[in-house]
């Protein structure tokens, strides 16, 4: 069953997105990811959302597909990149059956 993850950045210091990107983006692919959406300017229909944040929602065909990313010795690289450069936070949504 696939799922999506919705993760906010706050980018502190733009000078680590290059490396990072360069790393986490072609990594995303490889473990069967894909990125869906991404915006700077939300639309916010009813509550808060927080505005200082780019709003990314990537697809993954399972669970497992998208851990194995996440823990994976290449994506701890990128982990290292961004560490005290970038906020993020990170949901799994499951996909409606």
């Amino acid at each position: 069953m696939s799922i999506y993850v919705v993760a906010t950045v706050k980018v502190l210091d733009p000078s680590c997105l290059e490396a990072y990107g360069a790393i986490a983006a072609p990594l995303v692919e490889h473990y069967g990811g894909e990125y869906i959406a991404r915006t700077s300017e939300p639309e916010v229909l009813e509550g808060t959302w927080p505005s200082d944040r780019d709003t990314v929602l990537m697809r993954w065909p399972s669970r497992d597909a998208f851990l194995t990313f996440w823990n994976s010795p290449e994506y701890a690289e990128a982990k290292e990149i961004r560490k005290g450069k970038m906020e993020l936070s990170n949901i799994i949504l499951e996909e409606a059956e």
